[in-house]
């Protein structure tokens, strides 16, 4: 594929990609406001937990349908991201293709089972909890039952790490291209980490937030412009410190001549006949 070719693809699916990645972001807010509207505390007791999800069962199923539609989305810019990345360097693996859409699907599918499992689990607990008997062995007894809830714990572990995976590789070889700066690609990579090193909840906020910016560069809207490596279809690498910037290769401006101006013999200098003559009228004036 030339150059003209990877740049016209990537003109075709610019819009989607860009904003995909910006709207990841609007969603995933609104889902933990309706959250945080619920009442339901993120820290106590789980029993306390359930009873304060199913007077609000509605909302959460709301919440993790938004919150999953966010997760998928950011799949379209980081497939972009890569395919571009791919264009411009040979050293990409192409089987790593696959943790792109292994992680955030994964990852939205595995959020929308955890919140089912909770409403469902909450509706079991408060129908069952007016019984006698101990409520922390029935609420054990249901967790152990649900199925949506160990579907939910098993995914979420490859869930993590390919997605950990996706944002290690892409950002890393897009930064070596030129596609995203140092600064840039080193932050979204620290935020892939981030989710399995804290509460993914918080890390998974920041990492959206990074999505959207993406999208912002990928649109060619960000304020101070996206790297010259988009415009130019070919890799165009950062300079590694102390080094002087690559200079630019395609499109460069071509001098006319034909360089005799730089080779030619310098100019003769002048007749030193002529400058006796011009001397010697100089001292007649001055006698006169």
């Amino acid at each position: 594929m030339n150059r003209q070719q990877i740049l016209e693809r990537e003109r075709r699916r610019q819009t989607l990609a860009g904003y995909a990645a910006v709207a990841a972001a609007p969603l995933y807010v609104i889902s933990l406001a309706i959250l945080r509207n619920t009442g339901v505390p993120l820290t106590g007791l789980a029993t306390e937990q359930l009873r304060a999800v199913n007077d609000a069962s509605g909302q959460v199923l709301i919440a993790s349908v938004l919150s999953a539609a966010s997760l998928a989305l950011v799949m379209l810019p980081l497939l972009y991201l890569f395919r571009a990345t791919e264009a411009r360097s040979s050293r990409v693996n192409p089987a790593m293709i696959g943790f792109i859409f292994i992680g955030p699907s994964l990852f939205a599918v595995q959020t929308l089972i955890k919140g089912l499992a909770q409403v469902q689990l909450a509706s079991d607990f408060a129908s069952s909890s007016g019984r006698s008997g101990d409520i922390y062995t029935l609420l054990d007894d249901l967790v152990n039952d649900s199925t949506l809830n160990t579907i939910g714990s098993y995914l979420i572990l490859p869930a993590l790490l390919a997605f950990v995976v996706a944002m290690v590789y892409v950002p890393l070889n897009a930064m070596r291209v030129g596609l995203l700066t140092r600064f840039f690609a080193t932050l979204g990579m620290a935020l892939g980490v981030s989710l399995v090193l804290i509460q993914p909840q918080l890390s998974l906020l920041a990492l959206i937030i990074w999505f959207a910016w993406l999208g912002f560069t990928i649109l060619d809207k960000s304020p101070r412009g996206r790297p010259a490596a988009w415009d130019a279809g070919e890799a165009i690498p950062w300079p590694k410190p102390g080094e002087q910037p690559r200079p630019a290769v395609a499109g460069d401006a071509v001098l006319d001549g034909d360089a005799t101006e730089v080779f030619s013999e310098p100019a003769a200098p002048a007749d030193r006949t002529a400058r006796r003559e011009r001397a010697k009228k100089r001292k007649r004036k001055r006698r006169r």
